[in-house]
């Protein structure tokens, strides 16, 4: 016990803590103002699960190392009321939390938990070591810095010197040993002299705390900063649909806002992101992007943000983080922050992005990499006009013919003249149950046309009751909002919904995830309230019902892999539907490729990636391609159709289109269905009985299974 040396320890440790916490706090709130205190119990469950529970951190691709991270995590959490403690008994010795710093049963149960979690902190930290030193893995060596290193012998020597206070504590008879590992611990000293064992146990105590109060100082000035914003991130994360951007207020002239053009452009929890960054590098491992060489890593644009607010920060809040020798500045005036891009982020780093969600999937701490990527994408477009040559077109074809290819908007009810029944117009006044919303791809483009064809037919069999909108239907504008064109999107949307609404239209059915997730998730905000569900889910509620039959030996002999959609899967976690549905039409078991479900890897096509050319590194949907026909598949179930586009396109590109082919899973079932249509009846047959229902199977495929 010592009160003035633990005071004055205190006094300048907290005191350092405090200053340097104050800085990194007002740059925060420098940025643009964000509500993230809204559903305090929706936050709360998520702090419960995800902050506290690490779910995340125990998932693929990396079990073993959340598992290490785990042990750290809730052994340091352990420990540190040990630490509270000794810090307590540097005031007076005879200190001692309630309940567990009591001789009782509870007191006895902390000292075996205290022990048994101490154990596990050196375990996690040298299944870490082992990881980082030894087997060097890509994504962690880049992490091997003395920063690192430092941090986990700081951490191994608070759990080491707490078991030795222990051991020496219970060699003096100070107090009684509760564990076994205790009691071995005392039986070290046992040979030591009583002055030198007093000696002993302060420099372990006295050690211990110095150590834990540098290591708190470290925290604010490294990339372990995570280990103070961490929760605190958890619980800011966004709620609600997680691939739905914030819709802008472009009628607000008192404050007008057209993207990021600097700094303080992007929300609060950008910066807050970017300090709880871990470097982990899970965001990396199934990223199109860093995958196939492409100017962008997550982690490394959370660094570069981070390091930009630091060097701006006289700019922000008048005052750069001290240094001796040199003063305060405090003209903020005077300055102007720089702009976003491309001084501090290239312009090929924001349209890199396939906005496939991986990064976002994959983080334990819940930081949002699409939105502020978006963000800047509006300014550069909006502002300005500054964007990849390949989208001129695209937005002069969506704002000139609605539809991103530019065909004319006459044709876009063409592909009905392919079908041998009628399929009514909203505008004809009909009852109907779902609008078939088809959507630019499967309106214009001739691959889609068949994806629509085959839709179509389903409903019509199954006796859905349905309507399109024909050539009043327009596109959504998804892909003008993913290329940062907010302006084209809202003009867009704002119209179809004023069509559909103008019909009554409840339910949606559609064979586009991105039509999908935008008019579910994101027209709500424009007054368009639907029930959307995809044409994977319809055709699978039909086939339980069994309101259409099939005869899947048609596709007999075929081994099927099934691509996940980012914007179908990730994004709105359907997985299941497409692949029920597709083992229902073909009876065949899917080959799984490696990377599937919530580790699906992009085709390349999203966040309007579909209308840019790749021009740096590998192709994205080669790259998913080559995964296909590694896993022996012959064909490549789609259930979107710009993935599909981009799987056949890689599927030409390497030369596979005698061994490969690819078609949505609507193809499928249209293939293997079996119409029933009564036959011609005579007048009469011998018995004066009605002829029997003849039964005839479908052909409807442009590629017959023996070609496919």
């Amino acid at each position: 016990m010592n009160p003035i040396v633990m005071g004055v320890m205190l006094l300048l440790a907290l005191g350092f803590f405090a200053y340097t916490m104050q800085h990194r706090l007002r740059l925060v709130l420098a940025l643009r103002k964000e509500n993230r205190f809204d559903k305090g119990a929706e936050r709360a469950d998520a702090l419960v699960r995800f902050g506290f529970g690490q779910r995340r951190l125990v998932q693929r691709p990396d079990i073993r190392a959340g598992i290490a991270h785990v042990l750290i995590f809730f052994g340091f959490l352990v420990v540190s009321i040990r630490t509270i403690t000794l810090v307590g008994k540097g005031f007076a010795i005879g200190f001692d939390l309630p309940l567990v710093g009591a001789e009782g049963a509870l007191g006895v149960a902390y000292a075996w938990a205290k022990d048994i979690f101490s154990i596990g902190v050196l375990v996690g930290v040298s299944l870490v070591l082992y990881r980082r030193l030894i087997l060097k893995s890509e994504r962690s060596e880049p992490n091997l810095s003395r920063e690192a290193l430092g941090i986990l012998a700081m951490i191994s020597y608070l759990m080491l010197s707490d078991m030795a206070l222990d051991g020496g504590w219970v060699s003096q008879k100070l107090v009684e040993a509760h564990t076994p590992l205790a009691a071995s611990l005392a039986g070290v000293y046992a040979n030591v002299g009583e002055g030198a064992l007093a000696a002993l146990n302060h420099f372990w105590f006295w050690t211990h705390v110095a150590v834990l109060l540098v290591f708190l100082n470290l925290l604010p000035v490294g990339k372990h900063f995570h280990v103070v914003t961490g929760l605190a991130n958890v619980y800011f994360k966004k709620l609600g649909p997680k691939a739905k951007l914030t819709t802008l207020d472009l009628e607000d002239e008192e404050n007008p806002y057209f993207g990021a053009a600097k700094l303080d452009d992007l929300g609060w929890k950008t910066l807050w992101d970017a300090y709880s960054c871990t470097e982990c590098g899970r965001c990396l491992t199934h990223c199109p992007t860093y995958v196939t060489a492409k100017p962008l890593t997550l982690k490394g644009l959370n660094q570069t943000l981070k390091h930009h607010a630091y060097e701006v920060s006289e700019q922000l809040i008048g005052e750069k983080l001290w240094k001796p020798g040199k003063p305060l500045v405090t003209d903020k005036e005077s300055r102007e922050l720089p702009e976003l891009n491309p001084s501090v982020i290239p312009d090929e780093t924001v349209w890199a992005c396939t906005t496939c969600g991986w990064c976002e999937q994959a983080c334990p701490l819940f930081i949002e990499q699409v939105p502020r990527i978006v963000e800047m994408r509006r300014n550069l477009v909006m502002v300005e006009s500054r964007f990849p040559q390949e989208l001129t077109g695209t937005f002069k074809g969506m704002e000139n013919q609605s539809n991103p290819w530019g065909v004319a908007a006459g044709d876009r009810d063409a592909w009905t003249k392919g079908l041998d029944f009628e399929i009514p117009r909203a505008s004809e006044g009909g009852d109907f149950e779902y609008l078939f919303y088809v959507g630019c791809a499967g309106s214009f483009d001739d691959r889609a046309k068949k994806n629509t064809l085959a839709i179509a037919k389903i409903l019509h069999e199954a006796g859905v009751k349905f309507a399109i909108l024909g050539n009043e239907e327009t596109c959504n504008g998804d892909q003008a909002r993913r290329a940062g064109n907010e302006y084209l999107y809202q003009m867009m949307a704002m119209g179809l919904i004023e069509t559909m609404n103008g019909y009554g239209v409840k339910k949606i059915v559609t064979g586009c995830p991105h039509c999908f997730n935008t008019i579910a998730n994101e027209y709500p905000d424009l007054g368009g309230s639907y029930e959307v569900i995809h044409h994977s889910q319809l055709i699978e509620e039909l086939l339980k019902d069994h309101r259409v039959k099939l005869d899947p030996r048609v596709h007999e002999g075929l081994s099927i892999t099934y691509h996940d959609a980012c914007y179908l899967g990730r994004h709105n976690d359907v997985y299941e539907a497409p692949r029920n549905t597709v083992v229902r039409a073909t009876g065949a078991e899917l080959t799984e490729m490696p990377r599937n479900r919530q580790e699906g890897f992009c085709c390349g096509a999203g966040g309007a990636r579909m209308w840019m050319e790749e021009h740096i590194g590998e192709r994205v949907n080669q790259n998913r391609v080559e995964e296909a026909k590694a896993c022996g598949a012959d064909l490549v179930a789609t259930s979107c159709p710009f993935c599909q586009t981009m799987v056949k396109d890689g599927i030409s590109e390497l030369g596979y289109d005698e061994e490969m082919t690819t078609k949505d899973i609507a193809e499928l079932v249209a293939e293997a269905m079996v119409v029933e249509k009564k036959a011609e009846l005579p007048a009469a047959t011998p018995s004066g009985a009605a002829a029997e229902p003849a039964v005839e199977p479908v052909a409807e495929a442009s590629e017959t299974p023996a070609e496919a």
